[in-house]
């Protein structure tokens, strides 16, 4: 089954992220698979990140929460709120594959 993960980023909590992203860049890489896609929200190109959005294969909602879980953005604060959603794709769009940036 596929979810989707919305979160947000506490105001002003930029030094959550510098001083924890390669922690939480690793971690993202440990679960490459289990989260199939993921990146920063921003309000536009090249500002600073408001959120994330990551996409899930998983059997269950508790699944996708012990994944989260253990992120340490979620660990250390930078999280203000965490949404998770089951997420399918619009009729049309199941065979679409998103390919990888070169």
């Amino acid at each position: 089954m596929r979810w989707a993960a919305i979160f947000t980023d506490r105001p002003d909590s930029g030094d959550i992220r510098t001083a924890h992203i390669e922690a939480h860049q690793a971690y993202l890489r440990k679960y490459k698979g289990r989260i199939t896609l993921c990146g920063a929200l921003r309000p536009e190109p090249g500002g600073a990140p408001a959120g994330g959005l990551w996409l899930f294969e998983a059997d269950t909602k508790a699944e996708v929460e012990t994944i989260i879980a253990e992120d340490p953005f979620q660990v250390h604060g930078l999280r203000a709120t965490t949404d998770i959603y089951a997420w399918a794709p619009a009729p049309g769009f199941e065979d679409v594959e998103i390919a990888p940036r070169g």
